[in-house]
């Protein structure tokens, strides 16, 4: 016990020790009566809107797919399976370039979509749904059918069945994914800041804009502390839901055709969007034509003077791989040395403003001159331990005890039990983990953004954002095309070791 509360207080400290430097420098006590400001106050109700109007509309869009995926199996259960790559390894800005060059089109410019609520909803749906769809799918596929057997013996319909026995079995699963779609949602600012425009702000928006712009630390970390409170209320509602011990097989039911037909349009509707954001880096929208030119000009030498395209994407690879690899290092260490604290000190993470935890690194290149390239790859130990953490937390969790015990005896310490033992057998899931979090950390955007850091070392998210930002559609479509047909490889690589795995 004592061993795992010096390593999680460890990196519990880690992440905490910016934010001391930052608040005992630019905080007081009296900031905090900002909180109750008519602003403020606006602020936190926009937010808290918009991030709550994107969650349920994503859940109820994510109802009939998910129920689709966990009693079917064809092709098209397998391919809406394959969806939750978007949510974790779409890059945003490839999402805010698609959406850009759509609700910019002709036809669609009379329900004045861009630049509205509506935009940022519709992009936060299209992101985050498939979380509800791989959540739900799967804990209604835990569930023994026999349960649901004896359901029907006793004269229940199938409502009665989904409200009274399905539902309270899955709702663990429904209450996690609600909280990591709200949060995602209710800090989305590169979708906001690109979709939203400057008529629509929330708090992340509005941090970044404060540390960038008014330089008003005190405000910036005032609304930092508001929405940590924010979050981890949302989160302490998760921790009194026991989940239950299922461990059974759902098996597969025949489904409506309405089911079906719904399942498909939601398909054509999430893959149309990825479809759309690389074929637009093919089509010359200005002249009707199909054409490779935009790939040509982003690596020439001449493009790469203004856009250092090539230099990006070096950079966001390097850095990138170092992220990866310590994520899974520590996140390895901390769940091998597992505790009630540690949950709370990882998800912890995912209620720090992207922003203001961005600009308490950048304080720290200020006071102790540590480069920027490593505070860089701190912030994304950060934003991907959480990610990578859940990847990992069943297969060394629920590691087989009895060589577990065989270990203890054979090997002289815990290093050559790890080594010799442990990390071969996990060996395969480690690869998927590291694979996976470079995907994520690759197109990162709101760590790299708020540091500025583009002006020192370029990456590619930030890139595209210029390149979006000065209207260069056709650029940033070929630029979303090399990052995200990289990414998927990379997601579908990660598969590849996950599957051998469990054979």
């Amino acid at each position: 016990m004592k061993k795992s509360f010096l390593i999680n207080g460890a990196y519990g400290i880690l992440w905490i020790l910016p934010l001391y430097f930052f608040g005992r420098d630019f905080f007081s006590l009296n900031d905090l009566t900002g909180l109750y400001s008519k602003d403020t106050m606006e602020l936190l109700k926009f937010t808290l809107y918009q991030g709550g109007v994107s969650t349920l509309l994503a859940l109820v869009i994510g109802i009939i797919p998910a129920y689709y995926l966990a009693y079917s199996d064809n092709f098209i259960s397998k391919t809406l399976e394959g969806l939750i790559f978007i949510p974790f390894f779409f890059p945003v800005i490839s999402t805010v370039t698609v959406f850009s060059i759509i609700f910019s089109q002709e036809y669609l410019k009379n329900f004045n979509i861009m630049y509205s609520l509506k935009a940022i909803i519709i992009a936060n749906v299209f992101y985050n749904s498939p979380i509800f769809i791989k959540y739900i799918s799967e804990g209604i596929k835990r569930i023994p059918r026999e349960i649901v057997e004896a359901f029907r013996l006793d004269g229940a319909s199938e409502f009665q069945i989904a409200i009274k026995c399905k539902l309270p079995m899955i709702l663990p699963q429904i209450f996690r994914a609600f909280f990591m779609v709200f949060t995602y949602s209710f800090t989305s600012m590169g979708i906001v800041l690109a979709l939203g425009g400057i008529k629509f702000s929330i708090i992340e928006v509005e941090i970044a804009n404060t540390l960038m712009g008014s330089l008003d630390f005190s405000k910036a970390f005032t609304l930092g502390i508001l929405q940590f409170i924010v979050l981890m209320i949302l989160n302490s509602f998760t921790y009194g839901i026991d989940e239950y011990e299922l461990d059974g097989i759902g098996g597969t039911y025949k489904l409506g055709i309405l089911s079906k037909v719904y399942t498909v349009i939601y398909l054509i509707f999430q893959y149309g969007i990825v479809a759309i954001s690389i074929g637009y880096s093919f089509f010359n929208f200005y002249s009707g034509t199909f054409e490779i030119k935009s790939f040509i000009r982003l690596f020439s030498e001449e493009f790469n003077k203004n856009y250092p395209v090539i230099e990006s994407i070096i950079n966001s690879t390097i850095i990138s791989g170092i992220s990866a690899f310590f994520i899974v290092v520590i996140g390895f260490i901390m769940l091998k040395n597992y505790s009630k604290l540690t949950n709370s000190i990882i998800f912890g993470n995912l209620g720090i403003s992207g922003a203001f935890l961005a600009i308490s690194l950048y304080y720290l290149n200020i006071l102790f001159n540590i480069p920027l390239f490593l505070l860089l790859i701190i912030g994304n130990i950060f934003v991907g331990m959480p990610i990578a953490y859940s990847f990992m937390y069943q297969y060394i969790k629920k590691f087989p005890k009895d060589i577990l015990e065989m270990e203890k005896l054979d090997c002289n310490n815990i290093w050559e039990r790890y080594f010799y033992v442990e990390i071969p057998m996990l060996k395969n899931i480690l690869i998927s983990v590291f694979l996976q979090v470079f995907a994520i950390i690759f197109g990162e955007f709101t760590l790299a953004y708020t540091m500025e850091i583009g002006d020192y070392i370029p990456l590619v998210s930030i890139v595209n954002y210029n390149l979006v930002s000065e209207k260069k559609f056709l650029e940033s479509s070929a630029l979303s095309t090399v990052v995200v047909i990289f990414i998927f490889s990379l997601f579908l690589l990660g598969e590849y070791f996950k599957r051998r795995d469990k054979k």
